[in-house]
């Protein structure tokens, strides 16, 4: 690999890096803070986020009530 083509890759990101990343992210973006309260509140389900023009735009929560069902003997 050539110095030109080596000089152009992004650095490998380290730990704090990721990290620091995901905070800057979170002020820059409240949506990201929306996605996260609805995923903690719930224990199934479905969160979809509508984005437009590279933009999040909505954000969707489908909750589901699960019900256990007792197994049956062979009997009717």
């Amino acid at each position: 690999m050539s110095n030109s083509a080596a000089s152009s890759r992004r650095p490998a990101q380290t730990a704090g890096d990721a990290t620091e990343s995901a905070e800057e992210t979170a002020v820059a973006a409240p949506w990201v803070a929306v996605v996260t309260e609805k995923v903690r509140s719930m224990r199934y389900g479905i969160v979809q986020i509508v984005v437009h023009d590279s933009k999040v735009v909505q954000i969707e929560r489908t909750e589901r009530t699960r019900f256990d069902i007792p197994q049956s003997t062979g009997q009717r």
